[in-house]
């Protein structure tokens, strides 16, 4: 089966990509990376864009975050245990897998691309919304990685409002992209796990991330062999949220909780979350 990833850049769920690739090496892919920025505009003008809807103490954590996932992706590993943090660019060529970036993953450049490529299933984790000719593109269909529980939580970061509105659990969906709907499709699988007591939202982001990542294997194998089921979504249940503002983050703190806390990624970085497994993990039935 060849299998197409359309991939924002993000070190806490790279480790996705290269977790499938070392499972599935029977597999063909290919890896279409997608930067962080709104679509058409360069990284200054998404970040005049975005910045002035944003919380203050949000852009100084974000900062703070970017410094520290920065040291453990670019600086060489040498310990013998614990997550090792590659660009994608760098586990496309560890895999000798064909890469190729693009700003829009619309672009007629990328559309060609990707059918000269002919994916049988395309994979997505991104903020881009797929449409158009793309949605038919691959037989077996896209199938997007939502980094949070549906349908409960929708939209932007749900690793954070499952924090912050106190869910107690976080974890994966993977669903169809059905339409230009955003994360409305059909779920074909989900994963989820108690959320630890005080995590910031990066440490469980990463533990989302490693949840996805144990489970995508087992769904290539079941999209491989039909036997995957889907189950629809009420369009009346949940929310959908966007970037979270001041309330949203003092009640974050409130509970416990922050954005990034140096002590968890250095945890990950140490190897201890190297046991993690999602409590559970759930496939829908027909």
């Amino acid at each position: 089966m060849k299998v197409a990833f359309l991939f924002n850049e993000y070190s806490l769920h790279n480790h996705i990509l290269e977790q499938t690739l070392k499972s599935r090496p029977q597999d063909q892919y290919v890896i279409v990376k997608i930067p962080l920025v709104v679509k058409g505009k360069s990284r200054l003008d998404s970040g005049r864009k975005i910045l002035p809807k944003l919380s203050p103490r949000f852009i100084v954590e974000k900062f703070y975050e970017f410094i520290l996932l920065s040291y453990i992706t670019f600086f060489p590993k040498v310990l013998p245990f614990g997550e090792t943090f590659r660009r994608i660019r760098w586990i496309a060529k560890r895999y000798g897998v064909k890469y190729y970036r693009t700003e829009s993953i619309t672009s007629e450049a990328t559309l060609a691309f990707l059918k000269a490529e002919k994916p049988d299933l395309i994979v997505t984790l991104m903020h881009q919304i797929v449409k158009g000719e793309l949605l038919t593109l691959a037989p077996k269909g896209i199938i997007n990685i939502h980094p949070g529980l549906l349908p409960d939580f929708k939209g932007i970061q749900p690793y954070f409002w499952e924090l912050s509105e106190g869910f107690g659990k976080a974890g994966a969906t993977f669903h169809y992209i059905e339409d230009e709907g955003v994360d409305t499709g059909g779920i074909v699988a989900q994963a989820s796990f108690r959320v630890p007591q005080h995590a910031s939202v990066s440490l469980t982001y990463y533990l989302t991330a490693r949840s996805a990542g144990e489970v995508l294997p087992q769904l290539l194998q079941r999209i491989e062999s039909g036997e995957t089921d889907s189950r629809a979504q009420d369009p009346q249940s949940g929310n959908y949220y966007r970037f979270p503002d001041r309330d949203a983050f003092q009640r974050l703190w409130s509970k416990g909780h922050t954005l990034v806390r140096a002590k968890d990624i250095f945890s990950i970085i140490f190897g201890a979350y190297d046991s993690f497994h999602p409590d559970t993990i759930e496939w829908p039935e027909s």
